[in-house]
């Protein structure tokens, strides 16, 4: 069964107006109405750059695409390129970047550190492994009595060790020699 289109009369000087769509809104931040000029480069990403909250910095992206990070921006209404932040975005979307960049930077650091590590693990295990080689292609090792010494020599978890047990050989088949 087809519904019926139904018609309503409105009383005469009534006008009825449409609804104004509302602007979207992301994460609850208010995009600012404002105009922009198309040969001046499109501002993008400001954060402060201080914990004095008084410089701050941007990406601009000028019209033939070309990007450029813009540093240093006084927090000073009379700076235009800080007017011209200002008038495109909210306190908020700069206070978000800002998070965003310090989250940014924290990770970069973490990253850091455990790269750091691995690389000092790595040249602690070649380090090792040099070590144990140098004494294990010894003759005097290779053909010692001391058994015990040489499988802790194979042993070692640390250069130093490794180290101690190769010179302990030494000195052990030398005492031997000079018997």
């Amino acid at each position: 069964m087809a519904e019926e289109a139904k018609e309503v009369k409105v009383p005469e000087g009534v006008d009825i107006k449409q609804p104004k769509p509302e602007r979207p809104q992301r994460s609850g931040l208010t995009i600012p109405e404002f105009s922009v000029d198309a040969s001046l480069p499109n501002i993008c990403y400001p954060h402060y750059t201080n914990n004095a909250r008084d410089q701050l910095s941007c990406v601009l992206i000028r019209p033939d695409g070309m990007a450029m990070i813009e540093q240093n921006i006084p927090r000073d209404e009379k700076h235009p390129l800080y007017r011209d932040i200002k008038r495109q975005f909210t306190d908020q979307e700069i206070d978000h970047n800002t998070q965003r960049e310090i989250a940014i930077q924290q990770a970069k650091a973490k990253d850091a550190e455990l790269k750091t590590k691995d690389e000092n693990r790595e040249r602690r295990r070649a380090e090792l492994w040099a070590r144990k080689s140098t004494f294990l292609d010894l003759d005097i090792v290779k053909n010692t009595q001391h058994k015990n010494l040489k499988r802790k020599l194979r042993q070692a978890t640390n250069p130093e060790e490794a180290l101690a047990y190769g010179v302990a050989i030494i000195i052990k088949e030398s005492e031997k020699d000079g018997e």
